[in-house]
């Protein structure tokens, strides 16, 4: 349902972030990406899982407009957005200056935030993956840390 709404709330509009990929093994190489052969363009405007949404925008103000769609396509089918749980994270080029984002909604200033927990990645601000690794190594350790048997050392003396 919450995608039905999703594609209501959208249906006339461009915003989101566009992604070119290629699907010939050459990714990586980015010459191959600037090429216009092969290289195929999507917009996304939303991940989804289960009872979480992240909104993706270029812009501030493609932002405000995406959340002002977002809360009329609730609206429109009887849901609302709980501004407690609804957080804002910008994440700018590494050589742009940092402003906080004013994003509202239902007339409240949403939270920043550093980082941000999705699908088990961590997301950050400042758009390195080095977060996202350091959270994945701390949970790695705690549940290889239960799972383990004493360590027990047997000494023989002859």
């Amino acid at each position: 349902m919450f995608s039905a709404l999703l594609m209501d709330a959208y249906r006339d509009e461009q915003l989101g972030v566009r992604i070119a990929y290629r699907t010939d093994g050459h990714l990586l190489n980015s010459r191959r990406m600037q090429a216009p052969t092969r290289v195929s363009t999507i917009t996304v405007h939303d991940l989804l899982l289960t009872d979480d949404c992240a909104l993706n925008n270029v812009t501030e103000e493609d932002m405000q407009r995406s959340m002002d769609l977002l809360d009329a396509g609730c609206a429109d089918f009887g849901l609302t957005i709980s501004t407690a749980k609804t957080v804002v994270m910008h994440q700018l080029p590494p050589s742009a200056e940092y402003n906080t984002s004013r994003i509202n909604f239902n007339g409240a200033q949403l939270k920043n935030v550093e980082t941000f927990a999705y699908l088990g990645s961590t997301l950050s601000r400042n758009t390195r993956i080095d977060d996202d690794v350091a959270q994945r190594i701390s949970k790695a350790s705690q549940a290889s840390a239960g799972s383990r048997p004493p360590c027990r050392i047997d000494t023989v003396f002859t």
